[in-house]
C-alpha cells in the first residue's frame, strides 16, 4: 500500500511510538479495525466501478500479518491474494484484448493478435486518496483511546 502523508504527522508519529512501546495490543488492535474498514472500502469501490458482478474479483482481497517492530507496526494489503482471483490488476489498470491462441490443445488459425484495449477502472487510487484524508484523524481517535487506558 503506498505510504501515508498529512499535516501534522511529526506529533502523531511520536505519540503512536510512544503508545506502541506502553499498549502494543491496543495499538494492534486499532489496525485491525482499519484494516478491516479498508477492506470494506475497497470491496465497495471495486463493486461500484465494475459492471459484472461474478464475486470473483473481491476473493483474493486478503491482507499480510501484522509485523511489529521498536517503532511501528504494518501490515500489506492484496489484491490478488489466490490464483482463482487473480485478475485485479487487470480491472485496475486496463488491458488488451487478444484472440485465442489454442482451442482444445490444437493452435488456432490467426490466434493471439491483439484487437482491442479495455480501459483501467482505477479503483485502488480514489480508496487510498480518501483514507489519506482520513488516516489522520483515525490514528488520533485512536491515541486518545489509548490515553484512556493509560489514565484508568
Amino acid at each position: 500500500m503506498d505510504g501515508m502523508e498529512f499535516d501534522g504527522a511529526d506529533d502523531l508519529i511520536s505519540g503512536m511510538e510512544n503508545a506502541l512501546k506502553i499498549y502494543p495490543d491496543l495499538v494492534e488492535d486499532g489496525l485491525k479495525k482499519e484494516r478491516k474498514d479498508f477492506n470494506k472500502d475497497m470491496v465497495k469501490e471495486t463493486w461500484r466501478a465494475v459492471d459484472k458482478h461474478t464475486g470473483n474479483l473481491v476473493r483474493g482481497f486478503r491482507f499480510s500479518k501484522i509485523r511489529a517492530n521498536k517503532y511501528n507496526m504494518e501490515t500489506d494489503f492484496f489484491a490478488e491474494g489466490s490464483k482463482k482471483g487473480a485478475h485485479f490488476h487487470l480491472v485496475n489498470n486496463g488491458h488488451e484484448m487478444v484472440t485465442v491462441v489454442s482451442r482444445n490443445k490444437k493452435k488456432v488459425q490467426g490466434g493471439g493478435k491483439t484487437v482491442g484495449f479495455v480501459p483501467g477502472r482505477r479503483i485502488k487510487e480514489p480508496v487510498i486518496e480518501r483514507w489519506n484524508l482520513e488516516h489522520g484523524r483515525r490514528a488520533e481517535k485512536m491515541l486518545e483511546k489509548i490515553h484512556e487506558e493509560i489514565d484508568k
